[in-house]
């Protein structure tokens, strides 16, 4: 699993999620916040293959530690239906902001 950020403007960041998000896969690295005031960052999971509830808890361990940082808003883009579908199965497509 690979998380990089593809485009930056000023305020608004653009980073593409790509691989796998299993518990095969080091799920440990969490990237470096690309800025230190308030900003907006789209994570395109649009290249992510498979996902179970190890990713799925990445997903919501990456948004709240970057939330901590700083006034942060994160948004999930370009959620396939199997991360969407177990998102909802376990409760927490509103807090990932799925779509």
């Amino acid at each position: 699993m690979v998380i990089q950020l593809t485009e930056q403007k000023v305020d608004h960041h653009f980073w593409k999620m790509t691989g796998d998000l299993t518990i095969k896969n080091n799920l440990e690295t969490i990237p470096d916040l690309p800025c230190k005031e308030a900003c907006n960052i789209e994570v395109s999971l649009q290249e992510v293959g498979k996902i179970d509830t190890a990713g799925l808890a990445y997903l919501i361990k990456l948004k709240l530690k970057l939330l901590s940082q700083c006034d942060v808003k994160i948004r999930y883009i370009h959620g396939k239906e199997n991360i969407i579908n177990l998102a909802k199965l376990y409760g927490v497509s509103e807090l990932l902001e799925l779509n």
